[in-house]
């Protein structure tokens, strides 16, 4: 296990990095490219427990302090561009970074639509167990929603233009949501997306950095902040 501290303003936060991979994964002939995957600011529906899917909310108090905090911890990274949903909360959320970069929405970013399962929570016992059972299907449009597969197809389209548009390397931001992010993620490490789409959970305030060097080697660091140093 690896840890390294993130920078200054970390250390002195207690936030730490803890390796969570290194693997080999093809990624062309590129130049090295430090990605900041980010999960937007919490809204009402997270806080709720809703489904949210590709309803389109905005952040609460509690998602504007959380995108505060994420400027803050990324105060000493010299960002090239910052690529986000183009869902309110995640512009939200990447409106932060104005003036430390370009800010770039991408419909390909957007969350996945979830049909009739939107809005529903824990009260909701029936519904949210067939959401449960349904979701990581491959095929599944979610009665009216969108599939897995079209979703990791978007993640895949999204990485391909955001690479091509950086072959000469540097360090990006990308703000996406719970169940983009992971297919990014994935994508990046040579996950099957199905997989990568059941096993990781980000939660609000957490950010991942995946660093792609030339060669195609890849590592992926989760921030570990001071309230969740159970983690490491």
């Amino acid at each position: 296990m690896m840890l390294q501290l993130f920078s200054t303003r970390m250390m002195r936060a207690c936030a730490f990095l803890i390796l969570l991979c290194g693997c080999l994964y093809s990624t062309g002939s590129f130049a090295q490219l430090n990605i900041y995957v980010v999960r937007h600011g919490q809204t009402d529906w997270n806080k709720d427990g809703r489904i949210q899917g590709g309803t389109d909310n905005p952040l609460n108090a509690t998602g504007r302090e959380q995108a505060a905090a994420l400027v803050r911890t990324l105060a000493d990274v010299k960002l090239d561009a910052i690529y986000t949903s183009s869902h309110q909360r995640a512009r939200q959320t990447a409106a932060v970074f104005e003036g430390r970069a370009p800010i770039n929405a991408m419909d390909e970013l957007r969350e996945r639509f979830f049909g009739k399962f939107e809005g529903a929570n824990d009260k909701d016992t029936a519904i949210v167990a067939d959401w449960n059972k349904r979701r990581f299907s491959w095929s599944d449009d979610m009665e009216g929603g969108e599939t897995l597969e079209s979703q990791s197809r978007r993640a895949e389209a999204a990485l391909k233009t955001i690479r091509e548009k950086h072959k000469d390397g540097g360090t990006i931001v990308i703000v996406g949501h719970g169940g983009i992010n992971p297919l990014l993620v994935s994508q990046l490490i040579g996950v099957p997306p199905q997989e990568g789409a059941s096993a990781i959970n980000q939660g609000n305030d957490e950010i991942y950095r995946v660093e792609i060097a030339k060669g195609g080697s890849t590592s992926i660091w989760k921030l570990i902040p001071r309230t969740k140093l159970g983690e490491l």
